[in-house]
């Protein structure tokens, strides 16, 4: 089965920070005919060139076999890429380091600071009780300053929903932690587990840009993947401007 027979493709990028050595893509394929999902290419660990800046053809190269593939895939008309990295940082920093923070007493909890998690991070600990690690506060930074220089190289495609509310050739953060039974470096939930290319191993980079790639699948097939969970979307009266996590419906 070639790539330009998929219906809709999904990259995921498991973000490792500027020197980081361990990045992992992963790219999947939907073919809605025959309901059936098809792995494309899982990369092994690598590292971005510092010779060059780089784009979404250095992201892509790693995971996929020939030109070809990284042709077809780049063609492909619904195609999404799922970063796990935040793709924002909190407004209240912005304001901050701009010169126009307000004045801030100190929290009860470390999760309403509001230099250290966004809307969208709260909204995810209220509803699932799982505290993200914060762009600001942990290493986290790293990753985030990658991957949002990146953007502007990724081709056409566009982030979601910040800079659009939703787009055929999409970028969106997503949280492969929540598709887990548990921990970081638990496997992930049998419904979802069942998709996997069966030689990951569960807490390892390329598992985690597999899960990413799966949610990504489903953003760009519109919800269509039958096989996997629904996505969740930030509710309509959300505030986007400090983006959103998307991730797969839980029970």
């Amino acid at each position: 089965m070639t790539t330009s027979h998929m219906d809709a493709i999904g990259i995921g990028w498991d973000v490792r920070g500027w020197q980081g050595n361990a990045q992992a893509v992963a790219v999947v394929g939907w073919q809605a005919r025959e309901q059936r999902l098809h792995w494309l290419g899982v990369s092994p660990l690598f590292r971005l060139s510092s010779r060059v800046a780089p784009d979404l053809d250095a992201l892509l190269r790693p995971a996929l076999q020939d030109e070809i593939s990284l042709m077809q895939v780049l063609a492909c008309p619904q195609l999404a890429l799922g970063i796990d990295a935040p793709l924002a940082f909190p407004r209240a920093l912005a304001e901050l380091l701009g010169g126009r923070g307000a004045e801030c007493a100190v929290p009860q909890r470390e999760i309403d600071n509001p230099y250290a998690y966004r809307d969208c991070e709260r909204w995810l600990y209220r509803q699932y009780g799982k505290k993200p690690l914060s762009a600001t506060f942990d290493r986290l930074g790293n990753n985030a300053t990658l991957a949002l220089s990146m953007l502007p190289r990724l081709a056409d495609l566009q982030l979601v929903p910040t800079r659009v509310p939703e787009t055929d050739r999409a970028v969106l953060e997503v949280y492969p932690a929540l598709a887990k039974v548990a921990g970081k470096a638990s496997v992930a939930r049998s419904e979802i587990a069942a998709h996997l290319p069966a030689d990951l191993v569960a807490g390892t980079d390329p598992y985690d840009a597999a899960l990413c790639a799966l949610m990504a699948l489903q953003y760009a097939a519109k919800g269509t993947v039958s096989l996997l969970p629904p996505l969740v979307s930030a509710p309509a009266d959300f505030p986007l401007d400090e983006g959103w996590v998307y991730h797969f419906a839980r029970d």
